[in-house]
């Protein structure tokens, strides 16, 4: 330190700039200010640089990367300001500056006003066009929820879809839905998803709360993490008032988590109720048409004889035409040898001898012939016989089965002429010549 002759110490002008910095960031901390910016520069850095004014004065600002990072909007010429920081000066070049450590827009919260600009931003970026939205699948199989694990929401969602829908499998994707590091999970969660490949639609879920609570959703990397996701995504954040980017981003909003599981659930309940009225329906045209085969059953076979019945019946009846047949030839026989006894005593009586060899000659073929006539009658007679027997027995029904066939008849007893009255799983009975069998139809073919 240099001195003058009269004792007076000499300093330099660091001394002065380090010794003034001290006592303005003694005296000058915490403060609050309010100005409009005037300049504003984004340094590379990631400092910002700007400076704010009222009517009469104007003040050097620098807010540094690390206190920025976390700022909600960004700051622009014409900004009202609320600052809160120290006043300092930068000692080499002994410029005075507010080092600004918290900033607000003054009039309307800063929540408010990012959530305006980054909407204004994405809007005109076409992230909300309609053309850019994904359809959601009308009856999807696997849903992924991204959510908190503890919470009234994914309880709502699991009721909903439980009774809605309840083949569809749910999956839950843990993450934060509030906090500083909730944007960060909830855009790892939504890239697991889409990695995954295993599901048809992505429901981002939330309770209620204040704009601050829900602010994770209002975050840039969520909404272009939702932009690129080739899953269809439902933004179902808050309630029905509550309002995110994400909702604007999304395929979906839904009003609330429970109205987003009513939405992918639609088509399964509309599918339940119409399944369960077609049932209904079916049930008492099957219980009518049951009746009336029954009825139907119960006539036809008070009508209808045993197989083995008919055959004895028809049996007799040939026994019998078999009888008056014969009986029938006998007569004619008798008849026939009574007017050739006749003929030959006739002769006898009123022919000489060699008439009478000769009427016995002729009478000789005339029997022979006679006889061949009635063999023949005879033997024409046993051949019908014969093939009516072969005709009995070829529509009997058991000898149907001797030759390798069976009848086949439901759990009713009613016997199936079609695979077309059969439904799969159906159990069948099939009779053979010797035993019966049960059977369960697994499948249809068709003869065509």
């Amino acid at each position: 330190m240099v001195k003058l002759s009269n004792n007076q110490e000499i300093v330099s002008v660091s001394d002065i700039n380090n010794l003034a910095k001290g006592l303005l960031e003694k005296e000058l901390t915490n403060v609050w200010i309010q100005g409009e910016i005037s300049s504003f520069t984004a340094h590379g850095s990631g400092h910002w640089y700007f400076t704010i004014k009222d009517k009469n004065s104007s003040l050097s600002c620098v807010m540094f990367k690390f206190e920025n990072q976390n700022v909600l909007f960004d700051p622009k010429v014409g900004d009202e300001l609320i600052l809160n920081g120290n006043v300092s000066i930068y000692a080499p070049s002994g410029r005075y500056q507010f080092n600004v450590k918290h900033i607000e827009v003054f009039g309307e919260g800063a929540l408010l006003k990012a959530f305006e600009d980054l909407k204004r931003k994405l809007e005109k970026e076409g992230l909300f066009e309609e053309s850019a939205k994904k359809p959601i699948p009308a009856l999807p199989l696997s849903v992924a929820v991204i959510s908190s694990e503890t919470g009234a929401v994914i309880e709502d969602i699991i009721n909903v879809l439980g009774r809605r829908a309840p083949s569809l499998k749910l999956t839950l994707i843990k993450s934060k839905v509030q906090g500083k590091t909730a944007d960060k999970e909830i855009t790892k969660s939504i890239e697991w998803a889409n990695r995954a490949n295993i599901f048809d639609v992505v429901i981002l879920a939330r309770g209620g709360g204040s704009i601050e609570d829900l602010w994770c959703f209002n975050m840039e990397s969520v909404a272009r993490e939702i932009a690129k996701s080739k899953l269809p995504i439902i933004s179902a954040v808050g309630h029905e008032t509550d309002f995110t980017i994400s909702d604007f981003v999304a395929d979906l909003r839904a009003p609330t988590p429970s109205a987003a599981a009513e939405i992918i659930s639609q088509r399964y309940s509309t599918l339940i109720d119409t399944f369960i009225m077609s049932q209904e329906t079916l049930r008492d045209k099957l219980n009518k048409n049951l009746a009336q085969l029954k009825e139907n059953l119960y006539l036809k076979t008070s009508l209808l004889k045993h197989p083995g019945d008919k055959l004895r019946e028809t049996s007799q009846l040939i026994d019998s035409h078999e009888i008056r047949l014969k009986d029938l030839l006998y007569r004619n026989i008798l008849e026939k040898k009574s007017n050739l006894q006749g003929h030959i005593l006739g002769l006898r009586n009123s022919s000489p001898a060699n008439k009478i060899n000769l009427n016995q000659t002729e009478i000789s073929n005339k029997k022979s012939i006679l006889i061949n006539k009635i063999n023949n009658i005879i033997e024409q007679n046993r051949r019908n016989y014969l093939t009516k027997i072969s005709t009995l027995e070829a529509v009997n029904p058991l000898s149907v089965l001797t030759r390798g066939y069976s009848i086949v008849t439901n759990q009713s007893g009613k016997i199936i002429s079609s695979s077309e009255s059969l439904e799969i799983n159906e159990e069948i009975q099939a009779e053979f010549k010797k035993g019966k069998v049960k059977a369960k139809v697994t499948e249809k073919f068709d003869n065509e």
